[in-house]
């Protein structure tokens, strides 16, 4: 069963819904159900960070502008139905203002600046010793932050602490 709101969305069945894509300004009460279960695309008027924080906070699973074009919805469909956040490319031009903005809506407490180079070495498959090489700090030091970064995301290992940041969109591959 599909039902019509307003002149041109549909919401399909909940169960048959893989991800949702809305617009921003439309009325979640009817389908707040689907949207509370199912990944989702919001289309913004204004993609800057503000906006995509807007968006974030109300549930969205990614961010485009409502003028994105078809390869960029698909693309981002499949990306949402993966796990992983998806924004903008007037947010993504600027991806430490992007990871800040994620992080400060997904985490309790934000990762330091410090922690997201140490996050992003991770993901590069860095050692702590080549790590604190890079950074000129002590193994301890790495080891350290390493266990402030695995308890900020609730991460049980380095692994996926890596996955973790980057569904947050705080480490960009």
């Amino acid at each position: 069963m599909t039902r019509l709101l307003g002149e041109n969305v549909r919401v399909v069945p909940s169960a048959a819904a893989d991800v949702v894509v809305r617009d921003a300004d439309a009325s979640d009460e009817a389908f707040s159900d689907v949207l509370a279960r199912t990944p989702t695309i919001v289309l913004v008027r204004d993609p800057t960070r503000d906006g995509v924080l807007s968006a974030l906070a109300g549930g969205a699973s990614a961010v485009l502008a409502r003028d994105a074009g078809a390869e960029e919805l698909s693309a981002a469909v499949d990306a949402v139905a993966a796990g992983l956040v998806v924004l903008d490319a007037a947010v993504r031009d600027d991806p430490a203002g992007a990871a800040r903005a994620l992080a400060a809506h997904a985490l309790a407490e934000p990762l330091t600046e410090r922690e997201r180079q140490v996050l992003a070495m991770l993901a590069g498959g860095r050692s702590n010793r080549g790590i604190a090489e890079l950074l000129a700090i002590s193994e301890n030091t790495v080891k350290a932050h390493v266990g402030a970064i695995l308890a900020k995301l609730g991460a049980v290992s380095r692994t996926e602490a890596v996955a973790l940041g980057v569904r947050l969109g705080l480490v960009m591959l």
